[in-house]
């Protein structure tokens, strides 16, 4: 999360940025980069699901994935496009359910 960016709670409606905003451009890294920084509680999962698919699965399913969240029996995750969505959907999902151990995935896509 930027620094500078201050998200509105569930009881506010409106944020706020700094006088100055600046757009900043920051190259794509790997899911499990991103999650080892962001939410730590995700890696053991994701060396699961490491083991379950093997190394060329993983990066071409998993590593691309833009978002991941689990609570509970749930689990939702953001691919790149439909086609990404639909190949996670087809070739990962007992795998996911195994890793994370959920028995509810939704899989959508940013485009």
């Amino acid at each position: 999360m930027r620094p500078d960016l201050i998200v509105p709670g569930p009881e506010e409606t409106s944020f706020e940025v700094e006088k100055d905003p600046t757009v900043v451009e920051v190259p794509f890294s790997p899911l499990e980069q991103r999650m080892a920084k962001e939410k730590p509680y995700l890696m053991e999962g994701l060396r699961q699901l490491h083991k379950e698919l093997g190394e060329e699965n993983f990066k071409r399913l998993i590593s691309r994935i833009h978002n991941i969240n689990v609570s509970g029996e749930r689990c939702l995750i953001v691919a790149e496009s439909e086609l990404h969505r639909t190949n996670i959907e087809r070739e990962a999902i007992p795998a996911i359910a195994k890793a994370f151990h959920v028995s509810n995935i939704r899989v959508t896509s940013i485009g």
